[in-house]
Formats: structure tokens, sequence, C-alpha cells
């Protein structure tokens, strides 16, 4: 186990999050401060954001863990596929998008379709898929404490999302933002550190062959279904991510918006790779792990210095928490602004909404905690929840912004079919009436492609 200073340097660096949480409170005074900074992010910080924001625990534990076991397929599939929603996303859709000056994703859907029913029916699936999303998050810093530090996983749970959902309260996404940049730099000192020193036990050499043993360079994997499979799932389902896009309306401009998903994309294919090395890394040193999710915090407690050891705990947890924290955050907000005040509430005032905005944050976050106490597997989570997204919500958001026929008639079919189908698939596969899961991944998608663009023609076209 890691020693009394590794655990200094890691309560010092919560310690300093929780500062950093304090110190943005004081920016976080309205609505339009708390959910998209002001409008005021620059570059760099947009950058490291968006990076952080999408660095996270499926992109170091859980890819680490595939590797581990020998499935590239999804190493490579997840690594890919994440990293190219950001490169989606700068290329096309941050521009039109941050053009709108909207404060949630749910609100495109109002704006561009004309009901607010559909903005509120989007911020409701995106609330349940992001309790996904950030059980993912939780169970992945809850293994990594509780195998470095020996505790117990419940205990972990708590302390791996109670900080997270402490900061975010506090300062909204200027806190977000400015611990982001912090934990960016963790994130990349400590992974790197991990990949230094297990390059440095086992050799440059044993590393090359052990990659080609464990398939990593196997040019099969482009051909698999899966791989393809999961590449859509990931690179398209996310694309309606209200996180992401939260980071896309809080940027200065559109140039910052669109460079800053770009320069993301190739760090996220970056750790992607560092990920997968350091996976192979432990197979060599410690072939008979009882649990794959445990290759990196593994390395942590038994292979790496004093000091370093620390530092490479505060990166792991610096990329769970930088993408607990968006996530907790962003589905919040829709939830509160169009949800309660469109529907509900009208007459909300900006304070109304703000302390609304938190109490949602909160009740997100508990329910996060439960869910990451029945089940601790990272990609289980994560993909659950851009499954929910990519079904019911990438179509009506792609086809409003690149077809300007497309109606509310046709938004309302795709999401209802999709989520609808989604469900439907996936009991489906559960009973073994579909043999595969990328059945019920792909075919809820293209149902609802097919329900929208029928919808759309057969009704009177609506108008931007």
């Amino acid at each position: 186990m890691v020693g009394p200073v590794d655990v200094l340097i890691f309560v010092l660096y919560l310690l300093a999050l929780l500062a950093i949480g304090r110190w943005t409170s004081k920016w976080a005074k309205t609505f339009e401060d708390f959910s998209v900074a002001g409008r005021r992010v620059r570059l760099w910080l947009a950058f490291s954001t968006v990076a952080a924001t999408w660095i996270g625990g499926g992109i170091t534990i859980g890819v680490a863990a595939r590797a581990y076991a020998g499935k590239m397929v999804g190493a490579w599939g997840t690594t890919i596929g994440f990293g190219s929603t950001l490169l989606l996303l700068g290329l096309f859709y941050a521009g039109p998008l941050r053009r709108l000056r909207l404060h949630t994703l749910a609100d495109y859907y109002t704006a561009r379709f004309g009901r607010e029913w559909i903005g509120a029916l989007s911020g409701i699936l995106m609330y349940v898929a992001y309790v996904f999303a950030v059980t993912a998050q939780v169970s992945a810093g809850a293994v990594l404490l509780s195998a470095v530090f020996g505790w117990d996983y419940s205990a972990s749970v708590l302390v791996s999302g109670g900080v997270v959902i402490v900061y975010t309260v506090m300062g909204g996404l200027w806190a977000v933002a400015m611990t982001d940049f912090v934990q960016l730099l963790v994130t990349f000192a400590g992974i790197l550190a991990a990949l230094a020193i297990g390059i440095s036990r086992v050799g440059v050499g044993t590393v090359a062959v052990a990659m080609g043993e464990a398939g990593a360079f196997d040019p099969g994997i482009l051909l698999s279904m899966n791989f393809w499979a999961l590449f859509l799932v990931l690179a398209l389902g996310d694309i309606p991510a209200p996180d992401l896009m939260q980071r896309v309306y809080a940027s200065a401009d559109d140039r910052t918006a669109r460079a800053s998903s770009i320069l993301a994309g190739f760090a996220y294919y970056a750790a992607g790779i560092v990920s997968i090395t350091v996976g192979v890394i432990m197979k060599v040193l410690e072939p008979s792990l009882p649990d794959p999710q445990l290759a990196y915090p593994s390395m942590i407690a038994y292979f790496l210095p004093t000091g370093i050891a620390g530092l490479t705990l505060a990166g792991l947890m610096a990329a769970v928490m930088s993408n607990a924290d968006s996530m907790l955050l962003a589905p919040s907000l829709v939830l509160v602004k169009n949800v309660v005040r469109d529907l509900l509430k009208k007459e909300m005032s900006d304070a109304e909404l703000l302390r609304a905005s938190r109490f949602a944050v909160v009740g997100l976050g508990i329910l996060a905690l439960a869910a990451s106490l029945a089940r601790a597997d990272v990609l289980y989570w994560l993909t659950l929840a851009f499954d929910v997204l990519f079904a019911s919500l990438f179509v009506p958001l792609t086809l409003g912004l690149f077809w300007s026929g497309y109606n509310w008639q046709g938004a309302a079919s795709a999401i209802i079919a999709g989520a609808a189908s989604r469900l439907a698939l996936e009991w489906m596969l559960v009973a073994e009436v579909i043999p595969e899961w990328w059945m019920a991944s792909l075919g809820a998608p293209l149902i609802s492609l097919a329900a929208g663009v029928v919808a759309a023609l057969l009704t009177p076209a609506g108008s931007r």
C-alpha cells in the first residue's frame, strides 16, 4: 500500500479542489455565471475543461482494465470512439451551436422545434442518462481508493463522489472549469509518470513484445463488428452530451468552441494509448489480479516509488473527478431550466434558478452514489449512459442542425421511438431474443432515424 507521504499528497490535492470551489463561488452569483461561466472562457481554459471533462475513469481505469484482460477491441473502441466525439463536435457542431447563445443543450430542442415540452423531454432523458455516467466516474474513483488505500468500497464511494458534489455545488461551471485546468495537468503528470516507471521496470523491448502478444497491434480489430459498433455508439452517441455542449456555450467565441474540442480529441487519444500500455505492462508485472479493474490501482499501490505514487493517485482521481463534476452540473441545469422552469414554474427568478440548480446537483450525486454501491463496472455504466443519448437525442440534434425542413413532429417521433425501442431491445437482449449487444445499441438509433424522417416528411415542414 502507499505510504504516508503519498496519502498526504492526495489529501492536499482534495483540499485544493475544495479551495478552488470556495474561491470560484464568488463568481457564480447569477444563473449565467453558474451555467456557462458568463460565456467568457478562453481557449486555454476551454481546451483544458473539455479535455478534462472527457478524460475520466473510462479512459484510464476502464481502458487499462480492458487491455490487461486482452480485450483490445473494447480498449481501442473506447479510445477511438470517445476521442472522435470531440473531433466531430469541433468540426461540425460546435460553431453552429455556439452562435445560438443558449444555456443548456435542451434549450436547443426547445428553440429549434418551438415546443417547450420537447426540450423538457430531452432534458429528462439527459438527466437519467447522466445518473449512469456519473455512476461510472464515482465507481472508478471508489475502485481506485479501495485498492490503493485498502478502504472499504462503500466508504470509497462516499469520498469519491462527495468531494466532487461539494465543489460543484459551490462554484458551478467556474469551479468545474478551474478545477478541470488543474486536474488535466495532474492527470497527465500522473499517467505519464506511471507509464515511465512501468516501462523502466520491464524494459522497452518487453513492452513491445507484450503489446503484440496482447493483440494491441492486431489489424483484425478493424474487421470486428464489436469494434465498429462500439465506435459508433461512443463517437456519435456522445455528441448530444449536455456537459460538452455546456462548454461550447461557455466559450468566448465560435473559434474557441471549435478549436478546444479538436485539441481535446487528440489529448484523449493520447490518454487512451497510455492507458492501454499501462494495462499491458501490469499484465507483465502482475499477471493474476483477481479483477482487471485493479490494473492501474495496483501499479500505484505496489510498483511506484513514494511521491510518484501519490502524484499518480492524484492524477487518476483528477481524471475521475473532472469527468464527474461536469456530468453532475450539466444535466442538473437542464432539469431545472428546461423541466422545472419552462414547464412548471415559468416565473422563477434568477436566484431561484441558481438555488434549484444546486439542489439538482446534490440530487443527481445522491442517485449516482446509490447506483455505484450496486455495481462497480465503469465501462458498463458509461456505455449504458451514452446508449440512451444515442438512441433518443442524436437524430433530432443532427437533422435539426443540417435539415432546414426538419420539424417538431419529426423530432418528437425520433426521441420517443428511439427511447422506447432502446428499452424494448434491451429487454430482448436480456431475454436472449437477440444475440448481440450491438443489435440493441445500433438498432434503436436506426429506428429513431426512420421514425424522425418519416414523420417529418408526412407533416408540414417547420421553420427555424
